[in-house]
């Protein structure tokens, strides 16, 4: 399989000698500003039952079966009212709202959850090797700008081994003498429109299975992740990013390539 990468030239493990991770939760905060990142993904959402009543401020000369009449007319506009009023609050694009009655609306919500005290895989992103011009023409424009250099992988078990093997460097020059590595690699998944879907199972939500789901507004990525969860009982959270450095083979493993002509 082979799997290519973007760089500005001055990033590329060649200048650098080794590669800057960053968390999965980074890439969510940076969002569309760098042209990466889905700011929803690897939420933690659940489904969440309400509701909202409207309480109409009149004089005593206003009877109740005028109010009725006035909420019935009204009835699309504080619908969206209420949506606009309730998402802005939730975060929540999928937000729905059923009518229950004059002035009486039921919610059903996709909660978001502070997941801050949750871990965050460090990743490593890869993208499918376009084999057309069409092809590359669709991932470029899904990549920022700024790529000038392009690398080529074909063996990711080494690219993995020497990754990691940078990791385990970089804790050994941190004094981190107690760790716990876990490690998922794999597709991205492209599987939702606006948010993720809600979930109550914790070992769903604390897997890292999570940050491997984005947006089908994405889906031209094509994107391949390598993840590392390190777990290290005296740092408690690990820094944002990191930075390794790579053996002579492993800097080997990025070759240069250049795009289909057609």
């Amino acid at each position: 399989m082979r799997l290519i990468r973007g760089w500005e030239k001055r990033y590329a493990p060649q200048i650098t000698g080794g590669l800057r991770l960053s968390t999965a939760s980074l890439y969510r905060a940076l969002g569309d500003e760098e042209g990466l990142g889905d700011r929803r993904e690897g939420e933690v959402r659940t489904r969440q039952e309400g509701e909202v009543s409207i309480t109409w401020q009149a004089n005593e000369a206003v009877s109740q079966h005028a109010l009725n009449e006035m909420e019935k007319r009204n009835a699309p506009q504080t619908q969206e009212q209420i949506r606009e009023m309730l998402a802005t609050e939730w975060d929540d694009p999928e937000l729905q709202l059923q009518e229950q009655g004059v002035a009486r609306w039921k919610t059903l919500q996709n909660v978001k959850i502070d997941d801050s005290r949750l871990a965050s895989p460090l990743l490593f992103c890869l993208s499918r090797e376009p084999r057309t011009k069409a092809d590359w023409e669709k991932l470029k424009s899904a990549l920022p700008e700024r790529y000038d250099t392009w690398t080529m992988t074909d063996d990711l078990d080494k690219l993995n081994f020497e990754i990691e093997c940078g990791i385990k460097r970089w804790m050994g020059l941190n004094e981190i003498m107690e760790h716990k590595i876990v490690r998922r690699r794999g597709w991205v998944v492209y599987s939702y429109d606006s948010a993720p879907r809600p979930s109550s199972d914790f070992a769903e939500i604390a897997h890292m299975d999570r940050w491997f789901r984005k947006g089908r507004g994405y889906a031209d990525e094509r994107e391949y992740r390598l993840a590392w969860n390190l777990y290290c009982p005296q740092w408690g959270a690990i820094p944002e990013t990191i930075d390794i450095e790579l053996t002579r083979t492993g800097l080997g493993l990025f070759l240069p390539w250049n795009p289909p002509e057609v």
